[in-house]
């Protein structure tokens, strides 16, 4: 332990890892390094496999483990409308062009050609995804946005592969403990990134239920181990997880802005400058709810009353935005995933920096620090 403070739970036991932090598989942060780092820290790092190639993904498992002897997992998503994604047919045609006509206001606005037209569909990759997963035995498979069910949880035990299904509602533990995975993540509705809603909901606010309320009804509800998601960045968000019945934590925004992460500079600058009143939920980037950094587009989007188009195709029909924009290092035209939390993120360390920041402060607290800050008449 070289001297490090002690603080194991049920979630180590069940996923072998040290200390109950896990890092959030999000798409265009989650590779290799960052995995790696946050592994030999004591936590479990995950992969991001969200629009990898199957070689893509076990070039990755295969690199993370020469870096790495501990467990770590490979997040998917298993959304129902991008496995497999929604059919060119269920795109009508008035949608299409109604995307379009906001988009070129935007696409005007940073020198771009207009576009019309389908775009490019969305790659049906999620089942051999899942095929390298089982081939290559890794320890953990993380999901987000979908049930995994009982058939695709027993081939994964039968490997010795642990299953961890990201949920936001009550509703959506208890089908995923049903299917039997290991551990289910409660996604409070402060959390960044997308919504992990099994379908699509009406609104932004349908199933926004906070942290605080959501993580003890899903403890009180399931029997496997639950880590709480959601406006957690230290050792304070963790202690307060665990009052809350939770066994540890999932953080996303906090480890986007590390060293390892791939996040662009520009989305790192983002979440260091950012205040919690300065993200929305919106559909706008990528045809899901997802929280993010207010910005440009999403309010023209917004203003525009346009609908946008099924998961991933409406990310590919702005995909020419979204790289003129990287290019240009612009965060007014970019997808900068974050959480509510984003305020209290204020420096870019290393990811074992993060684990053990936030273990350190959470020893702290239950050590004696958090009595010493109630006073009881």
């Amino acid at each position: 332990m070289d001297g490090r403070p002690r603080l194991a739970t049920r979630l180590c036991e069940v996923l072998g890892t040290e200390y109950p932090i896990v890092q959030s598989g999000m798409g265009g942060v989650a590779g290799v390094d960052l995995a790696a780092e946050v592994c030999e820290a004591g936590g479990l790092g995950v992969l991001a496999g969200v629009l990898a190639s199957p070689d893509t993904i076990r070039a990755a498992i295969r690199d993370l483990r020469s870096r790495t002897k501990r467990p770590f997992g490979v997040n998917l998503l298993l959304a129902t409308d991008l496995w497999p994604p929604a059919p060119a047919e269920s795109v009508a045609d008035e949608t299409v062009e109604q995307v379009h006509t906001t988009l070129n206001r935007v696409r005007k606005a940073l020198a771009l050609p207009p576009a019309q037209g389908r775009p490019k569909p969305p790659p049906n990759l999620v089942s051999s995804a899942i095929e390298v997963i089982l081939e290559e035995r890794v320890p953990v498979f993380s999901i987000g946005l979908g049930d995994p069910g009982a058939d695709l949880v027993e081939d994964c035990h039968r490997r010795g592969i642990r299953v961890m299904a990201m949920v936001t509602t009550v509703a959506d533990a208890i089908a995923v403990e049903d299917s039997g995975v290991d551990v289910i993540v409660a996604q409070g509705g402060e959390a960044g990134g997308h919504r992990s809603h099994f379908t699509k909901p009406p609104s932004p606010q349908h199933g926004a239920v906070g942290a605080v309320a959501l993580i003890p009804e899903v403890t009180a509800a399931v029997r496997v181990p639950v880590a709480a998601a959601g406006g957690i960045v230290d050792g304070r968000g963790l202690v307060a997880a665990l009052a809350l019945g939770a066994s540890g934590v999932l953080m996303g925004t906090r480890f986007v802005a590390t060293q390892e992460s791939t996040a662009p500079e520009v989305h790192k600058k983002a979440l260091l400058e950012r205040t919690s009143d300065e993200t929305t939920v919106t559909d706008a980037f990528s045809g899901r709810y997802a929280r993010a950094i207010r910005n440009d587009f999403t309010e023209q989007y917004a203003r525009s009353g346009a609908p946008v188009l099924p998961f991933f195709w409406q990310m590919f029909a702005a995909g020419d935005i979204f790289q003129a924009a990287a290019r240009r290092e612009d965060a007014e035209y970019l997808p900068l995933w974050a959480g509510q939390s984003v305020g209290l993120v204020q420096s870019l360390p290393t990811a074992a920096e993060v684990v053990s920041d936030t273990i350190a402060q959470a020893h702290r607290l239950l050590s004696g620090g958090l009595a010493a800050m109630v006073t009881l008449d």
